[in-house]
């Protein structure tokens, strides 16, 4: 690799950033029609100066103004690496007002029934019934192993994400989307993979429909994903360059919306939810639920992030069921304390006195009625 392509690459922190900034690069070669990035610095910097201001006034006729400055950050580092003096504050004078950003809207649950109906292979539905429960970037998929799925209470999965890393956190899958990836699984497991802890949650399919036991890359994951959508049929409004609702993230706010809509919703925790630091600043430093506690926060909304309307009949069913359990459970309690506490009474009746012990039995059943919610006599 050209020594100015090396310094430019580590000075870039993040890989998406990296792979971002060459390919910027590498179009602006092009248009220059330069063999490689090393003859740009064969060149005066009148004459460069003189190529990106050039560049800025062609960009302004092709693409969304919102889209340039993102693109120069890229140039601009490269020169910056290789001590090229060169006037940005100039170009940046150049570039066009920016627009109001389309991309903002959500899919809808009928949106994902329709990708669901058309993703035909268990993988694929899998796949769509995971970023749409755990809201995660589709960048996190391609690293994603078995060992990071774990088992949760109510058939649900909790997913560790960035493990190991400064971004690490957990989401968690419900049990319409946990049901689609077990028998995703099964059906690895019937053609003779042993899901180890280190196999990949997606997988590469060959064309005759295998397994090949390896993770696709993030430009494969898009593809598959992008290829539902358009074959699903969904509508898509095109606003000046882009689509009101983008392809990947229209999942995630998506789920940001659920999330943050419901009334009885921890805004911190639901920062958590999405990998965010938090809502505060020090959120990041000490805030650190821990998966249990997300989990119970995760659980108030596993209804509304449901797709299938017969399976949110369910969750519904199945909570009401559980809400009828505990206040069965609960009366239970309440009669079997107020029966103590009239048996210890009837005790201290006899006596003619109560004894400092009863008097604490009774003191306790009282505090325990309390909290309960009811107040005897």
């Amino acid at each position: 690799m050209q020594r100015c392509l090396l310094l430019f690459e580590n000075a870039i922190k993040s890989d998406a950033t990296r792979k971002l900034y060459v390919y910027y690069l590498n179009r602006f070669l092009k248009w220059a029609k330069l063999p490689h990035a090393g003859a740009l610095l064969q060149l005066k910097d009148s004459h460069l100066q003189e190529l990106l201001e050039d560049y800025v006034i062609d960009l302004r006729k092709r693409i969304s103004p919102n889209s340039i400055p993102p693109i120069f950050a890229g140039l601009e580092l490269f020169f910056v690496m290789n001590s090229k003096n060169l006037q940005f504050k100039k170009i940046r004078k150049m570039f066009p007002e920016k627009i109001k950003k389309s991309g903002s809207a959500a899919w809808t649950n009928e949106d994902i029934q329709k990708m669901l109906e058309f993703a035909k292979s268990r993988r694929n539905k899998a796949l769509i019934h995971f970023i749409t429960s755990t809201g995660c970037r589709v960048g996190v998929l391609p690293d994603l192993k078995h060992k990071h799925i774990t088992e949760m209470s109510l058939g649900c999965k909790a997913v560790l994400i960035y493990e190991g890393t400064n971004e690490e956190y957990y989401s968690f899958l419900t049990p319409e989307a946990s049901t689609a990836l077990e028998t995703y699984f099964e059906e690895r497991r019937s053609h003779g993979e042993p899901l180890l802890p280190d196999s990949p949650v997606f997988s590469k399919i060959s064309q005759s429909g295998v397994s090949q036991r390896h993770a696709p890359d993030l430009s494969s994951i898009k593809s598959i994903v992008l290829r539902i959508i358009r074959g699903s049929g969904v509508h898509r409004k095109r606003v000046h360059q882009r689509y009101e609702v983008q392809m990947d993230h229209g999942f995630r706010k998506r789920f940001n919306t659920i999330l943050k809509t419901n009334d009885s919703a921890n805004v911190s925790l639901c920062e958590k939810l999405l990998g965010h630091k938090g809502v505060f600043q020090l959120d990041g430093t000490y805030l650190k639920p821990s998966k249990d506690k997300l989990f119970e926060e995760f659980k108030k909304h596993i209804t509304e992030l449901t797709v299938s309307d017969e399976e949110r009949d369910k969750v519904r069913i199945a909570k009401l069921e559980a809400e009828k359990s505990e206040l069965q459970l609960k009366n239970s309690e309440i009669e079997q304390l107020k029966g103590s506490v009239s048996q210890l009474q009837d005790e201290v009746g006899r006596r003619k006195v109560a004894t400092p012990a009863t008097k604490a039995d009774l003191q306790q059943l009282e505090s325990k009625l309390r909290k309960l919610g009811i107040q005897l006599d």
